[in-house]
């Protein structure tokens, strides 16, 4: 007598460049599946940055009470939480959501999230590769002092942080000496790619769509609560969108200024984003811009 075949799980991971839609849909895709969501986006883990790190789509006034989204919220902005601290909270959630048979969407795009949740990147005490240096040296300033400051809080607040070779070198070591212990790794399940994507030109339009929006509809009031409580030195205070509204509030930007170059960085995100998830040829791609795109993933869910 043969051993039976334990039919893997499967988790669905929504990823894609900013403002592709990504909530959006797998929010119809939970009515749909009766599934539940796991947000995998490093700005939406802190407290009370609900606006500017889109935790609520275009349209929506509120989230479905009925669907259930983890991720949003864990920590305020000035505590300290890396991506092995999701990946911790994530893999726990998720083994969870499927021993209650949800089915369960990881959605976001934070690339490091996501490979740190499925394995792709595992912590370890081995030296970095070249992947690892040529990934480091496409990052900006900001998104390098991130990345340290979610490694070690300590080596971060005595590293240069204008110097990018140093930061670069201090993310090295951090990953290659510190001794992390393992990640309790979902067993017998199989992960599917879905990938939200359009030309450059209509994503780069929906994002300036986006802050045009949510700076009429209450970012500035959201920086300003921010601030009054006590949040101004924080990191992600000084991230995308955030640090452009602090900018305009100290009299270091006009308002069009500022618009302007939040726009702009977040451009430059989309492109960094893309570039990250092209490592992934796993990914099945749909354009958001065709008819058939949401039914298409509707079929891939059913039958896959």
């Amino acid at each position: 007598m043969g051993f039976r075949q334990i039919k893997k799980k499967k988790v669905y991971i929504i990823l894609g460049p900013t403002s592709s839609g990504k909530t959006s849909l797998t929010l119809k895709l939970c009515k749909k599946f009766n599934g539940e969501i796991i947000s995998a986006d490093s700005r939406q883990v802190y407290k009370h940055m609900n606006i500017g790190t889109g935790k609520l789509p275009l349209g929506l006034l509120k989230l479905p009470e009925e669907i259930k989204i983890w991720g949003y919220g864990l920590v305020s902005p000035d505590k300290y939480f890396s991506g092995y601290d999701f990946a911790l909270f994530a893999l726990a959630k998720a083994r969870g959501l499927l021993e209650r048979g949800k089915t369960l969407f990881v959605v976001g795009g934070t690339g490091f999230y996501i490979d740190l949740f499925t394995g792709k990147v595992r912590p370890s005490n081995k030296k970095p590769n070249l992947k690892l240096r040529l990934e480091l040296e496409s990052l900006n300033l900001s998104e390098l002092c991130e990345r340290l400051a979610s490694l070690n809080l300590k080596v971060y607040e005595k590293t240069d942080l204008k110097n990018k070779v140093r930061l670069i070198r201090a993310i090295e070591r951090e990953v290659s000496e510190k001794n992390f212990e393992g990640l309790p790794y979902l067993k017998n399940v199989k992960f599917i790619y879905i990938g939200l994507t359009a030309s450059r030109k209509i994503l780069y339009s929906r994002v300036d769509k986006w802050i045009d929006t949510i700076w009429e509809d209450g970012l500035i009031d959201e920086v300003k609560k921010l601030v009054e409580m006590g949040f101004y030195s924080s990191i992600p205070l000084h991230g995308l969108v955030y640090k452009s509204v602090l900018d305009f509030m100290d009299g270091k930007l006009s308002e069009e200024k500022a618009l302007e170059r939040a726009k702009l960085d977040l451009h430059a995100y989309v492109r960094r984003q893309q570039t990250y998830f092209k490592r992934n040829k796993n990914i099945r791609w749909f354009d958001i811009t065709s008819d058939e795109a949401t039914q298409n993933i509707y079929t891939l869910v059913s039958h896959e």
